[in-house]
C-alpha cells in the first residue's frame, strides 16, 4: 500500500514538472477596452396599476370610515381602454400582468388591483397617455422595458469598438518603449453591463417636458462592454 501511494506520488511530480517545461514565455501585455452607445428605443412597455377605489374619496369633507361607494374594477378598466383607445393604442398592445391584492383595511371591502402592460413606440406617447388618461383608479405608472429591433447589430458595433480601444491602447502604451503588437493571443469579454435607468414602480412616472426635453437619461438604452486583450509585441 505505501508503495502504491509513493508511486501515484512520483507520477504527479513528473507531471507537474513537464508542464512547467511549456510556459509561455513570449513577450505581451494586457490591456481593457471599453466602449458605449446610447440608443433611442422603438419599443417601450408602460405599466399601469389600477386599484378599485372609493367614490367618497374625492370629497373632502367626507371621512374614511364614512366611505362606502366601492368603484369596481370593471369600470375602472373600462375607462382606461377607451381612452387608450383614443390615443390610437389598441386592445393588442395591452396586456394584463397582475391581478389581486395582499391585504384591505379593516372594517372595508376588498379593493382589486389590477396591472396593465402598454407597448409603445416612443415617449411622446407615453407622456400623451400620461397627461390624457383619468388618475382617478391609478395606482402607479412605470417605465417596464426599453427595446430595439436592432440591437443584436448595435452590441456588435459596441463590442468591435471596444476591441479597437484595447488596440489603441495597447499601441500608444507599446510605442513609449519602442515596442509594436505583433499578435494577438487571447481575447476576453468582460461582463455585460448594459441597462436603462428603470423608474420605481411606485413613484411618479417622469416625464418630457412640454417642449419635449428629456429630464431623466433613463430614456436611453445604453449599452456598453468592455474587452480585455492579450496582445504579444516586439
Amino acid at each position: 500500500m505505501k508503495r502504491m501511494l509513493f508511486l501515484i506520488t512520483l507520477t504527479l511530480s513528473v507531471m507537474v514538472a513537464s508542464g512547467q517545461t511549456n510556459c509561455d514565455l513570449r513577450n505581451y501585455i494586457d490591456v481593457t477596452g471599453s466602449a458605449e452607445m446610447e440608443i433611442d428605443p422603438d419599443e417601450i412597455t408602460l405599466i399601469i396599476g389600477l386599484e378599485e377605489y372609493w367614490k367618497e374619496e374625492f370629497d373632502s369633507n367626507a371621512k374614511f370610515k364614512n366611505y362606502k361607494t366601492k368603484i369596481q374594477m370593471a369600470e375602472i378598466e373600462k375607462n382606461l381602454l377607451n381612452e387608450l383607445n383614443k390615443l390610437g393604442i389598441s386592445g393588442d398592445k395591452v396586456i394584463v400582468r397582475e391581478i389581486g391584492n395582499y391585504w384591505r383595511h379593516t372594517g372595508k371591502e376588498f379593493l382589486i388591483k389590477k396591472e396593465f402592460e402598454i407597448t409603445v413606440n416612443n415617449f411622446t406617447k407615453v407622456s400623451e397617455i400620461a397627461n390624457t388618461i383619468s388618475t382617478r383608479g391609478i395606482d402607479y405608472m412605470s417605465i417596464g422595458s426599453l427595446k430595439h429591433k436592432n440591437i443584436s447589430e448595435f452590441r456588435k458595433q459596441v463590442k468591435t469598438g471596444a476591441l479597437k480601444a484595447a488596440k489603441d491602447k495597447a499601441e500608444y502604451l507599446l510605442s513609449s518603449v519602442n515596442k509594436k503588437i505583433y499578435d494577438i493571443i487571447s481575447i476576453e469579454e468582460v461582463a455585460e453591463n448594459n441597462y436603462f435607468r428603470r423608474q420605481d414602480p411606485y413613484s411618479n412616472l417622469a416625464l418630457p417636458g412640454k417642449d419635449g426635453s428629456s429630464q431623466e437619461n433613463f430614456r436611453k438604452i445604453k449599452l456598453r462592454y468592455e474587452m480585455k486583450v492579450r496582445f504579444e509585441f516586439r
